[in-house]
């Protein structure tokens, strides 16, 4: 059960990707600054409601209580993205980097988990493992770079990513009965 929630999760936010990924390339500027409102808005409102939860508690009950101090902190990070909206610009890439970076690694280990259960597929998943690093260290290693040519390309990244991904989603469900079988046979 829990690898078929997985799979529907990777699902949407594949699909997810897929439209933010448009979005960016056909309308770049509008598409980040919208992005940056609603997470900065995002933020302030979860801010707002540690503070809420800062005052609400019983002062002295719990010592360690930093709803205040998180409050604050992502108020000031929600206002600034909403204040300086091009800022999110400059660390989408990164913030995308990492996320594919670290997708492309759980990858390799699903290609070394299916390469060990002698299934033909664990090929198919390690090229897209390696298309998918590829993607995420572009991003982490040039992105002023990238952003300065284009946000479309970020786009463009953001959509092979999620075709990739949504390809590979299919491939571990085909092989989840195995995938399952071999850990528990190992747990």
């Amino acid at each position: 059960m829990k690898t078929k929630k997985s799979f529907v999760m990777s699902l949407i936010t594949s699909i997810i990707f897929v439209i933010i990924g448009l979005f960016l390339f056909i309308k770049p500027d509008t598409t980040i600054v919208t992005i940056s409102y609603l997470f900065g808005g995002a933020l302030a409102l979860l801010g707002l409601i540690n503070v809420i939860k800062y005052f609400l508690n019983d002062f002295g009950v719990n010592p360690f209580d930093f709803n205040l101090v998180y409050g604050v902190l992502l108020i000031i990070g929600g206002l600034f993205l909403i204040l300086k909206p091009n800022l999110l610009a400059s660390l989408l890439p990164i913030i995308l980097g990492i996320w594919i970076v670290i997708n492309g690694v759980t990858k390799f280990q699903y290609a070394l988990i299916l390469k060990g259960l002698d299934k033909d597929d664990w090929k198919y998943t390690l090229l897209i493992a390696i298309l998918t690093l590829a993607w995420g260290i572009i991003l982490l290693v040039n992105p002023l770079e990238v952003v300065l040519k284009a946000t479309q390309i970020i786009g463009v990244f953001i959509i092979i990513y999620a075709v990739l991904d949504i390809i590979d989603s299919f491939i571990l469900k085909r092989n989840q009965e195995d995938i399952n079988r071999a850990y528990i046979i190992k747990k």
